[in-house]
Order: structure tokens, then sequence, then C-alpha cells
């Protein structure tokens, strides 16, 4: 329902820019398929969990603040994706044995962003954009994990982490009648990465230690129009 509000929100903010732009005023609609990796934890004394890379789909909007500028304001949302965390080993310093399986829980993660980029023209069919924007990011491991000793359970722990990223995109153009089609790839990286603070069961994962499974790094291929 989350991800349905920031589509319907973006595409309505669209609409009205279309609408609303002048003559000499671009705006523009891009759809992208971003992919990061949520940052490991510790589960256990000398034990570290990084959940599998993850890809998820967006909606980014763009447009110019006046016909003379190459500054753009942005709107952006990451619909939710999910990567399985990979921990199935002994986590006990000392015999018995305790074995965690959290091969079962995955960790979501989506954000809506606003922002501003600027686009520098390298020719007339590209533009090579730096962008910063800040991030509303939601992550939320979810799902069974079970130990030896502490038997089955289940998480549902989220957190939403706002902060500062930077971007830097490639963008190719190609006039395709009364709009320009749009093409390219970017890089992405946090600028405030939080650092978990104490090893905590499953059971009991704070907010502390979901901030330190956000992401710091991401990419993307989009493609979209230019009106």
């Amino acid at each position: 329902m989350k991800s349905f509000s920031i589509l319907m929100a973006l595409l309505v903010a669209g609409s009205l820019s279309a609408q609303q732009r002048t003559n000499d005023v671009s705006a523009r609609v891009i759809l992208f398929g971003e992919s990061t990796q949520t940052s490991g934890i510790q589960l256990a004394p000398g034990v570290k969990d990084q959940a599998n890379y993850q890809t998820g789909p967006g909606i980014r909007l763009m447009g110019q603040f006046d016909s003379d500028s190459r500054w753009n304001w942005e709107l952006a949302g990451r619909f939710s994706s999910s990567a399985h965390m990979v921990t199935n080993r002994d986590i006990s310093s000392a015999p018995p044995a305790n074995v965690l399986d959290v091969t079962k829980t995955k960790i979501n993660y989506s954000y809506w962003s606003v922002g501003a980029g600027y686009l520098l023209p390298l020719g007339s069919a590209v533009d090579f954009g730096m962008h910063v924007e800040g991030r509303d990011e939601t992550i939320n491991p979810k799902g069974e994990y079970s130990s030896t000793l502490g038997g089955t359970g289940y998480v549902d722990a989220h957190t939403a982490y706002f902060r500062p990223w930077v971007r830097l995109s490639l963008d190719f153009k190609v006039k395709t009648g009364s709009v320009t089609t749009v093409f390219g790839a970017d890089a992405g990286a946090a600028l405030i990465k939080t650092t978990q603070k104490a090893i905590v069961p499953m059971s009991q994962l704070d907010d502390q230690t979901l901030r330190a499974m956000a992401p710091t790094w991401s990419g993307a291929v989009y493609a979209g129009i230019q009106f």
C-alpha cells in the first residue's frame, strides 16, 4: 500500500509538471531498476551476516527549475525488494552447539526521495548528471528463523532512515516524435552510515541495528521520456 501511494503521488506530480511547464522548460518521467546490497551486521561474536544482492523497480520525476537552468528538482520512489540472509551455522563460542539458521529471513528494502540534480550536456545527445537527494529508506527484516537452543521464531522488524545520498548519472537522448527518449545508468553512495552498537538476538532487533543494515551504495539502469 505504501509503494502504491508513492507511485500515485509521483504520477500526479509528473502529470501536473508536464501540464504546467512552459514550452522551454523540460520535464522527465524515468523508470529505473536499481541494484543494491544491505550491509552486514554481527549476529554473534565473529559471526556477520550480509543479505544477498537485490534489485527493485522505481520511478523518478525530474523538472527544470527554469528554462535557463541546468538544475532540476527530483522526486523518486523505489518499490520494495528483498534478499535472503545467509547464516546457517554454530554461533556458540563453546559447547554445546547453537546453530542459528536465518536463511528463511528476508531483508526488505524500499525508499522515497527528494533532491536536485545538475545536468551537464556532453553534446546534443548526452548528459552527465550530478545529484544530491534525501532518501527515506525502509529496512524490514521479515521471516522465520531458528536456533538449536532457542527453537523457531519469527521476526518482522522495520525502521525508517532518512539520510543524504549522492548520485552520478550518464544519460543518452534520442528524439522520438514530440518527446525525447532518455536511457542511461547511475551510481549512488550514502553520505551517512550507522554503526551497530551491540549484538542483539533476532527477536530484539533495535533501531540502531536495523539502520546498520542500510545499504551504502546503489547502481541503476533506467529509461523514460523527456517532454
